[in-house]
This record gives C-alpha cells, sequence and structure tokens, in this order.
C-alpha cells in the first residue's frame, strides 16, 4: 500500500511538472483565436514554425564584389525562451540567429560572435523579418534639448552596437541557380542619402552591405 502511495505521488508530482512546462502553440501571422491580453508574458504560448518555413532559410548565402564576400549563416532556433522584463515580456518562439563575415582576397577580415538567440522571425512563407547587429559601427547615446521637435528624448551616437531592422526575402526559384535572397536593412535615411545621427556624417552609412541579392552557398 505504501508503496502505491509513493507511485501516486510521484505521477502527480511529473503530471505537475509537465503541465508546467508545456506551452500552448501559436502561429505567427494565422488565426489562433482569441488569446488572452497577457498571453506574450505568461510564458504559457509559443510561437513554433509548425510548416518548417524557417527551414528554407538556414543556411551560408554570400554576396560578391571584387575581392570582397560578404556571407551570412542563418541557424534556426527552436523554441527559445524570449525573456524582457523591461517591457513584460515571457515568452517561447522559434526564430533565426544571424552570423556573418566579410572576406578580402580570400582572407577573413571579420567574423562576427555566435549568438544562439534569434534575430529574425518568420513573416511569411517567404520573408524573415527582425535585426541585425553591425559590430562595426557603435553608437552611445546623446541627451537632445527638451525643445527638441520630435521630443525623442536621446540620439543614438557613437559605443552600444548598432541594431538596424533587417528583412531578408525568399526569391523565386531558378532551378538552373542555386537559391537566391534579398537581404535588406532599414537605416533611416534623411533627403541627402546619410543616416541623420551626427556621428555618422562624413562616414559610411553602414559597414553591412545593403539591398544586394545573395547567394546560396552548397
Amino acid at each position: 500500500m505504501k508503496k502505491l502511495y509513493i507511485k501516486i505521488i510521484i505521477v502527480n508530482v511529473l503530471f505537475f511538472t509537465i503541465m508546467i512546462k508545456s506551452q500552448t502553440v501559436i502561429v505567427r501571422g494565422e488565426n489562433n483565436g482569441t488569446l488572452p491580453d497577457n498571453f506574450l508574458s505568461s510564458g504559457q504560448y509559443y510561437y513554433k514554425d509548425v510548416n518548417n518555413y524557417l527551414d528554407s532559410f538556414t543556411g551560408t548565402w554570400e554576396y560578391v564584389t571584387g575581392n570582397e564576400k560578404f556571407q551570412i549563416i542563418l541557424t534556426k532556433v527552436v523554441k527559445y525562451h524570449t525573456i524582457l522584463s523591461k517591457i513584460n515580456l515571457n515568452f517561447y518562439e522559434d526564430g533565426i540567429s544571424v552570423k556573418y563575415k566579410k572576406i578580402i582576397n580570400g582572407i577573413i577580415s571579420f567574423e562576427s560572435p555566435v549568438v544562439n538567440e534569434p534575430s529574425l522571425t518568420r513573416s511569411n512563407g517567404t520573408k524573415l523579418e527582425g535585426y541585425m547587429t553591425d559590430y562595426g559601427r557603435v553608437t552611445v547615446d546623446k541627451k537632445l534639448p527638451l525643445d527638441h521637435i520630435l521630443k525623442l528624448g536621446v540620439l543614438r551616437q557613437g559605443g552600444d552596437y548598432f541594431h538596424p531592422s533587417c528583412t531578408i526575402e525568399r526569391l523565386p526559384l531558378n532551378l538552373s541557380e542555386p537559391p537566391k535572397i534579398k537581404f535588406s536593412l532599414s537605416l533611416r535615411q534623411s533627403i541627402g542619402g546619410e543616416y541623420k545621427n551626427p556621428a555618422y556624417n562624413g562616414l559610411p552609412t553602414f559597414s553591412i552591405p545593403n539591398n544586394i541579392i545573395m547567394t546560396k552557398v552548397p
């Protein structure tokens, strides 16, 4: 009788543990029914790549111009636990992490660190949206006058890494060529074409190539 009682306790504990760790699966861009207002802060929901759309983006992609080569390595991250307490976010998601390399004359001039967390997520079956980290361009906060027309409070200007918005779109397949993607960044340019922040005046707008077509490396 005592052994049976112990087994019942163990089963109940295991069941309770499974219930705590399980999440409700939802899919980005699809009808997930009525969700509670706090679903993104409850830790009980999981944006799952149920259709495996992310798989077609994974691998190494490159852009070549002259003697320079720019490569991005896209890796699928499964069930990453996103916790951002400052903005009350607590959920799970499948996404894509990004690493990149710059190669000049066959020699790696820069290789970004490995970050095992997603910065890109599926927008639809053919597009990823999120952000990139440019490790070659840094910024710091500069306070703006209180009467600044935009009322922004601070302006990024030269110590923290730069994180522009990024879109990666799969292009239609051509059976005679390797798969291709369009890689685009949102740089918030001014009319004159330069980045609005004074710290960038006279400097290249960005150190990562932008609006380029990249080919998948076998």
